[in-house]
C-alpha cells in the first residue's frame, strides 16, 4: 500500500513540474472584415492565430476579448466555439467583435490627424476559458495596424 501512495505522490508531483513549465499561447489578429453596421454599432468578424508554444495540446471551452485601440477600449467579443490547438502549432479562432460605430469613426480619425502613415496601435486583452482544465488563462497581445490606403 506504501509503494502505491509513493508512486502516485511522484506522479503528482511531476505533473506538478509540468504545469511550472507550461507558456501561454501567443494570440494575434490574422484578419478583420466588417460586419454589419447599423447607425449606433458596427460589428467585425475577427480572425485570431492562437501558436501553442507547449510540448501539450491546448483545448479551451471559448474565449472572451477586448480591443484597445490607442489605450482606449474599442470593442468587445466573445466565442463559446471550442478551441483546439495541437502541440507546438497553430490554430484559428474567429469571433464577432462589436464597437460603436461613433467610437470607430474616431479612432480612425485620430489616425489620419497624428500624421504616422495612418497606423492604429492596439492591444488584445482577453480570456481562454477552462483552458485544459485550468480555468480561465488571460492573455494579451499588442500590434499596430495601417489604415488601408495611406
Amino acid at each position: 500500500m506504501k509503494r502505491y501512495l509513493s508512486i502516485a505522490l511522484f506522479a503528482l508531483l511531476l505533473s506538478g513540474c509540468a504545469a511550472l513549465n507550461y507558456q501561454k499561447p501567443q494570440i494575434s489578429i490574422a484578419d478583420v472584415k466588417p460586419g454589419k453596421t447599423t447607425l449606433f454599432e458596427q460589428s467585425f468578424e475577427v480572425s485570431l492565430r492562437v501558436s501553442n508554444p507547449n510540448n501539450l495540446a491546448l483545448n479551451a471551452k471559448g474565449m472572451t476579448l477586448e480591443l484597445n485601440v490607442a489605450g482606449e477600449k474599442l470593442a468587445t467579443g466573445l466565442s463559446n466555439q471550442a478551441i483546439a490547438v495541437p502541440a507546438l502549432g497553430e490554430g484559428m479562432v474567429t469571433l464577432q467583435l462589436h464597437t460603436s460605430l461613433a467610437g470607430w469613426l474616431k479612432q480612425i480619425g485620430k489616425a489620419m490627424e497624428a500624421g504616422n502613415g495612418g497606423k492604429l496601435e492596439y492591444q488584445l486583452n482577453g480570456t481562454l476559458e477552462d483552458l485544459n482544465g485550468m480555468g480561465r488563462v488571460p492573455f494579451r497581445s499588442k500590434g499596430e495596424w495601417k489604415l488601408p490606403g495611406q
